[in-house]
């Protein structure tokens, strides 16, 4: 992804290509219109009354710098043009008869309509030409009128040159905003992903590094039949972790919305646990039949990183799962005893070796907020015991906590 220059970047302003700063072709066309129809009164009065030598040169180059302006490209030529228009023609606005007030005025518009410039910079060419008007105006006994007919047009530019402004100032913002939602979206892609990927490797590849070191303990100890089954159960795991990858893979490239692997309920994953050894009590409605499926969805997925960080950092103590109705949501909490002899990070603490370590929690907290509602989920120590406990709407009565 590109990146546009600053607006306040100085040298962004002077070596930026212009992005159709002359507008349109119709726009163009009307300057050079104008350009033509200037020039033709500017040599027909000229010739008629006789303009001075000085008159004839600081007019054409008035007429030569709005020609240019029309075809600047950069920055730098456009606001250089523009303050010549600005200054060259108001010099000789009295001495035409007012027939070259079109270049200034033109001049004041693209400086006051600049981005690049600062905003006083409209009304500041706007009064430098007037003040030129006027103080060619009083030798040469111009009545006042002309004055200030010309202060007035120059006043109207000025005007008209800020409002361009401020639209194109809105018309970047809004494309700004457009370019930070694009990649707020983006990140939010590469979150999910990651939390995805992370699931499958901390619950597939996590149990089956705790099967596989079963089964060596096993024939370690000769117990060759329960290593066989401890076995087969690693391969099914691995069959399941590989299918499980596979429908994360194929779900992110479909650019599917939601979790991608949504176990059904919670005593799946209660069942696992103990088949990886851990120890494990239930309370409550683990199918979390007063949940609605997407919510369901992101607590069986926090509950799946719990029990496997409980695994990964207190392999072997106690694990208390419940489920709980209380009015309107339902609490669901995973509390697993710290090991006494480990540093009292818990599960998910993320003292724990690995790159991953941390990822789970942060991946669990994305998943709550982007429901959007009122769910919450926290994770700590608590009394010697890491507790993640998640809080849910209940779209029925709930089944209550059942023993």
């Amino acid at each position: 992804m590109t990146s546009s220059p600053d607006p306040g970047s100085t040298t962004a302003a002077w070596t930026e290509p212009v992005r159709d700063r002359s507008g349109s072709v119709l726009t163009r066309a009307l300057n050079l219109l104008g350009v033509l129809v200037v020039t033709y009164w500017f040599v027909r009065t000229g010739t008629a009354t006789g303009h001075p030598a000085w008159v004839w040169v600081v007019g054409s180059v008035a007429l030569a710098a709005w020609v240019l302006r029309v075809a600047a490209r950069r920055e730098r030529l456009l606001l250089a043009t523009a303050w010549v228009m600005v200054v060259a023609g108001a010099a000789v606005v009295v001495p035409t008869g007012a027939v070259a007030v079109a270049v200034p005025l033109v001049g004041v518009v693209v400086l006051g309509a600049s981005a690049r410039q600062p905003a006083w910079a409209g009304p500041v060419a706007a009064t430098v030409a007037l003040v030129e008007v006027a103080g060619t105006a009083v030798p040469a006994g111009t009545p006042v009128a002309v004055v200030l007919g010309s202060g007035g047009g120059l006043l109207l530019a000025a005007v008209v040159g800020f409002s361009r402004r401020q639209a194109r100032l809105v018309e970047e913002r809004t494309r700004q905003a457009a370019v930070e939602q694009q990649r707020a979206g983006l990140l939010a892609d590469r979150s999910r992903a990651a939390r995805e990927v992370h699931d499958v490797l901390a619950h597939s590849l996590g149990g089956l590094v705790l099967q596989l070191d079963a089964v060596e303990a096993l024939l370690e100890a000769g117990r060759v039949e329960e290593a066989t089954r401890r076995a087969g159960a690693a391969r099914a795991l691995a069959a399941s972790g590989l299918a499980e990858a596979r429908r994360a893979v194929h779900a992110l490239r479909d650019d599917t919305t939601g979790p991608v692997t949504q176990p059904v309920d919670l005593a799946g994953l209660a069942d696992a646990h103990r088949a990886f050894g851990g120890a494990l009590t239930t309370r409550g409605d683990l199918g979390l039949v007063s949940v609605d499926a997407a919510h369901r969805a992101v607590v069986v997925a926090a509950t799946r990183e719990a029990l496997s960080n409980a695994r990964r950092h207190a392999a072997g103590r106690p694990v208390e799962l419940s489920v709980r109705a209380a009015g309107p949501v339902v609490e669901v909490t995973v509390l697993n005893a710290l090991d006494p002899a480990s540093s009292g990070a818990g599960s998910g603490a993320g003292s724990g070796s690995g790159a991953g370590a941390g990822l789970g929690l942060v991946g669990m907290r994305e998943r709550f907020a982007e429901l959007g509602d009122d769910s919450t989920v926290t994770a700590g120590v608590v009394d010697g015991s890491f507790v993640v406990a998640m809080r849910v709407p209940a779209t029925t009565g709930g089944a209550g906590e059942r023993a």
